[in-house]
């Protein structure tokens, strides 16, 4: 009954966005043509031949719709992916539009039109779709639209499951209980209903719509016998994997030639990220550059004046994907700082400072040369910051997930960095930050740590 009823709503929804597409394609011709007009035009097109093309457009944005996926049931997914699937159908819409328009000779159709209806159709229904799960969350949260759902499962994972569907209520997701060989010690607020043999008949008594096996990966074996006891029921059957047992950053699931592959740990950046990372970098290093202009003036005389040696320091670090690199600073360290010692962290009233390098790394001014590895590509404006490889020899092996930090480009500033993990501090408090970021990276992020570290300002009391 349940999925007659999503048949129908779904049918609906399709019709109600052809009857919004035939109203743009119109409204847009008035809105070109007489309400707006421009550019302006010296004659104006008959409406009839527009409105004829009406069925044309109707037929194609048929196409598009359904192939971009706008009608699959979209309960458990976000608006976001929704957004996509629009996005999609109206870009091929358009380009077929145009394609069309362009080999009909028949009558010239006004490219500017085409601009009016694609902003139009996107407006509609992106606003269309928003209020259609208004409507939705809100019968939901009044006893309608419901679906009863049943956990298979008694682990970690399924608390974890159990936990997200709770915290969502706007999904009409109803909890009967969960199925398992034996009752959990710890989903004690959740029913416990039988074990797998019980399935046939907890799903009739239950009437339940959809099941959710959620099992840990030390019982995956019992996906045997749960196969056997659902093979005769018609009820919907979904697998959570178990993945809240390890640490996973940006999981995805991808498909190779129909075979479903869960990424587990991948880097955030990827696609058009990458890009809009790059190019936020490149544009950030640039201005940076430009606004400190007068420091790369002044502290290279400076260094000369108040000690012998280079202005420049380049020291190996690891960055992404745990390649090398060579990290540039302004030199605050005497020669051969390091020449008895061996690779050590600085400490306080480090003797091997100069006298300037003691105020720049105060202030962190050392640090501004890593805007050229910025502008090279071998460090980002914000990410984990880049330790030494000699260093990480030991870090790797004492704390856990600490390489996960290198699946993002390093950094001049990051999360942790402003959170105060910074220098000789909890290095398991900082990869702790560090993995944050990772997992809730975004360029409105990036922009948010920017700006926290100008109000904050580059003074550290942990930068020896």
């Amino acid at each position: 009954m349940l999925k007659k009823q999503s048949q129908v709503f779904l049918t609906l929804l399709f019709f109600a966005d052809l009857i919004m597409v035939g109203i743009n394609w119109n409204l847009a011709y008035f809105i070109r043509f007489f309400w707006f007009n421009y550019p302006p035009v010296d004659f104006i097109p008959n409406y009839r031949v527009y409105l004829r093309a009406t069925l044309i457009v109707l037929l194609i944005a048929s196409f598009c719709f359904i192939y971009a996926k706008m009608y699959h049931p979209k309960r458990i997914s976000r608006f976001r992916a929704e957004l996509r699937s629009i996005f999609k159908s109206n870009l091929f819409l358009i380009i077929l539009l145009l394609g069309l328009t362009f080999f009909y000779r028949g009558f010239s159709f006004s490219r500017i039109h085409m601009v009016y209806f694609l902003s139009i159709s996107l407006l509609n229904n992106i606003l269309f779709r928003l209020i259609v799960r208004l409507v939705l969350s809100f019968m939901r949260r009044h006893g309608k639209n419901l679906r009863r759902i049943l956990v298979i499962g008694a682990g970690k994972t399924s608390v974890n499951f159990i936990n997200k569907v709770r915290e969502n209520e706007s999904l009409g997701f109803i909890i009967t209980g969960y199925a398992a060989q034996r009752p959990s010690e710890v989903m004690l607020d959740t029913a416990y209903l039988g074990d797998y043999d019980k399935l046939p008949r907890i799903i009739e008594e239950l009437d339940i719509d959809q099941i959710y096996v959620t099992l840990d990966s030390e019982h995956q074996s019992d996906m045997k016998i749960i196969n056997h006891n659902l093979a005769e029921q018609m009820v919907d059957l979904h697998i959570v994997p178990d993945i809240y047992n390890t640490l996973n950053i940006n999981p995805e699931i991808l498909d190779f030639d129909g075979i479903p592959i869960i990424a587990i740990r991948q880097s955030p950046i990827g696609g058009w990220n990458r890009v809009l990372k790059r190019l936020f970098d490149i544009f950030g290093a640039i201005v940076a550059i430009i606004i400190l202009l007068p420091l790369w003036i002044l502290l290279p005389i400076l260094i000369k004046l108040t000690s012998p040696g280079p202005v420049f320091y380049s020291q190996v670090r690891m960055g992404l994907d745990g390649c090398s690199f060579h990290m540039l600073k302004f030199r605050s360290m005497r020669i051969g700082a390091e020449e008895k010692t061996g690779a050590v962290w600085a400490k306080k009233e480090d003797d091997r400072r100069t006298k300037l390098g003691t105020f720049m790394r105060k202030t962190s001014l050392d640090e501004i040369p890593q805007l050229f590895n910025v502008l090279t590509g071998t460090m980002s404006l914000v990410g984990p910051r880049p330790e030494r490889p000699v260093f990480i020899k030991d870090f790797k092996s004492q704390i856990p997930n600490y390489m996960l930090r290198h699946k993002m480009k390093a950094g001049i500033t990051g999360w942790a960095q402003i959170n105060g993990w910074r220098g000789n501090t909890s290095l398991e408090k900082r990869i702790e930050f560090d993995i944050y970021y990772l997992t809730n990276w975004s360029i409105w992020f990036d922009i948010k740590i920017l700006i926290l570290t100008l109000i904050k300002g580059f003074i550290n009391p942990n930068a020896y």
